[in-house]
């Protein structure tokens, strides 16, 4: 009789253990996320791109910012917060709880700005934005000045500048970025999106990376309809081959910018291709990957003229009385 009575003991013994041991590990738990002390000043916490949350969490930790690495990744975990966790610059306080800090990083009540750089804009028009954000005009001209060693850059002309190689996209700046670190970041986008693939399908076309860089800048100038874009691709390149002038106004329009003066079709500037036989010494904006591609796989046309009507469409000619007539009915 005693011995079962043991024995009715046991589950009960066994789950008495079990709930000592939970209220002990939520305890422990719950004094993790508590804040580090009492009294601290903020810091400055970089989350990189794809960094995962048990290295946040070490980071964290070493920082001094929460007093357990584990704790913090279980509150991560058990909220369902782990993938709304994102880059970027946090201002983080060691007398925030683990629980303020993870809701802060979930929330991206992030220190930095973000710039986006639109499809076709030029350096000018980049060095804008930039200022815009607190970074200086004259200190981005500095850091497009200064030497890259990217190399994408090497099929580049030494004279021409980076108009053209900071490719458009959103970036974050937070108060410590440079002028440096964003024509960097710019950079070293382009090298990631433009890879070698654009270079492969150029020399097909018989262009350098910078040559094909160069035509895609015009088409984005010229055209804005992603079905004309491989089309006047194509007039450009047939142009090119076939020792044509390339006839963009757009080109006459940024040698006019360049000079600060206004727009003629007769200005005398390397970059004004209704004059000057070839492609202009570099891009004149810094086109997206719809303008790259376009170049990249042309249309298969005979066209070698076009223009773009009152009526905003694109209009094609094989001839030059194609072309005139063109004008006459569309212009």
């Amino acid at each position: 009789m005693r011995r079962a009575s043991r024995n009715r003991w046991l589950p009960a013994a066994f789950l008495i253990v079990i709930a000592v041991i939970s209220v002990v590990l939520y305890m422990g738990y719950q004094n993790g996320l508590q804040p580090v002390a009492t009294f601290g000043a903020a810091k400055d916490f970089v989350i990189k791109p794809g960094e995962r949350v048990p290295d946040i969490a070490s980071a964290l930790s070493t920082a001094d910012l929460i007093r357990s690495r584990n704790a913090f990744i279980t509150f991560v975990n058990l909220h369902g917060l782990r993938a709304r966790i994102d880059a970027g610059t946090y201002s983080l306080s060691p007398m925030q709880s683990g629980q303020e800090i993870a809701d802060i990083l979930a929330t991206g009540q992030t220190l930095t700005d973000r710039i986006v750089v639109p499809e076709g804009y030029r350096v000018a028009q980049i060095e804008q934005l930039a200022a815009d954000h607190g970074i200086s005009i004259a200190s981005f001209q500095a850091a497009l000045d200064s030497p890259h060693s990217q190399p994408f850059l090497q099929s580049k002309p030494v004279s021409v500048s980076l108009e053209g190689y900071l490719f458009p996209d959103s970036y974050e700046i937070s108060p410590q970025t440079t002028a440096a670190d964003l024509v960097n970041t710019m950079l070293n986008t382009f090298g990631e999106r433009v890879g070698p693939d654009y270079v492969t399908a150029f020399a097909a076309e018989g262009l350098t990376l910078h040559q094909g860089l160069t035509i895609a800048s015009i088409v984005e100038s010229e055209v804005s309809n992603p079905t004309d874009r491989p089309i006047v691709a194509q007039i450009f390149i047939s142009r090119l081959k076939m020792g044509m002038s390339l006839g963009s106004d757009v080109t006459a329009q940024y040698a006019a910018d360049l000079a600060g003066v206004p727009f003629s079709t007769t200005i005398n500037s390397p970059y004004n291709t209704l004059l000057k036989p070839g492609l202009p010494p570099g891009p004149i904006c810094n086109p997206g990957l719809n303008a790259l591609d376009a170049v990249a796989h042309p249309a298969q046309t005979s066209y070698l003229y076009f223009l773009t009507g009152k009526d905003g469409k694109t209009y094609y000619a094989t001839t030059y009385a194609q072309h005139e007539q063109n004008i006459a009915e569309h212009l």
